[in-house]
């Protein structure tokens, strides 16, 4: 199968090249993903540079998130069906023509989603969905704050929040990022380099659920 490798190990984006790997078997509990479209996110950049080596156990390819069609079955695994369209959250290995995945960890496509599109969804919307709806317990009604409001995760989390019926306040830097969080959704959108927010926050009725990635 064909894979993008980073010559040398590390380097800018022209260190990306094209190679050929043996195809992976799905071993029990797992399938094998026909890989369509794979996203993009910052840890991709790091490793690719060097600066983000890959867990203990984890594929060197890079690519953390994809969408396709299962084209193999590990032994036990019921819910998947050859030919189903999926997308998956991965520990790496996303850029390539096939990839193994935990069963558990794909979800089913709906029918109006494409694979571009619905392989830049798991990595946010999972991040989103465990932090601030399981650990976070945000209900309709009440109000999140999202620091760095327009990275992936936090333009995720401001329209997951609004669809759930919460109030959202964005803070991000300078004028642009701010119109473009209030673009996204948000109530209430706070430039974080003009100033205390403080005032401005409990003006607006305080908080209930924090996500901040800015000081993880």
């Amino acid at each position: 199968m064909r894979v993008i490798e980073i010559a040398g190990g590390a380097g800018p984006a022209d260190a990306l090249t094209l190679s050929e790997r043996p195809e992976p078997v799905a071993r029990p509990g797992q399938i094998r993903i026909r890989v369509r479209a794979a996203g993009v996110n910052r840890p991709d950049l790091l490793q690719r540079n060097g600066l983000y080596p890959p867990p203990a156990g984890a594929p060197d390819i890079l690519g953390l998130e994809v969408a396709g069609e299962v084209d193999q079955i590990g032994e036990g695994v019921t819910r998947w069906a050859v030919g189903d369209r999926v997308c998956a959250l991965l520990g790496g290995g996303g850029y390539a023509d096939q990839v193994i995945v935990d069963a558990r960890h794909a979800l089913p496509l709906p029918d109006d989603l494409d694979f571009v599109q619905a392989a830049a969804l798991p990595e946010t919307v999972c991040t989103v969905f465990a932090n601030v709806f399981e650990a976070g317990s945000l209900k309709a009604g009440e109000t999140l704050l999202i620091h760095g409001a327009t990275s992936g995760i936090g333009v995720t989390a401001i329209q997951m929040a609004k669809a759930a019926g919460a109030r959202v306040i964005a803070t991000s830097r300078g004028a642009a990022k701010t119109a473009a969080a209030k673009d996204l959704g948000a109530d209430l959108s706070l430039d974080a380099t003009a100033g205390d927010m403080t005032a401005a926050i409990r003006d607006f009725g305080g908080i209930d659920v924090v996500l901040d990635m800015l000081g993880a």
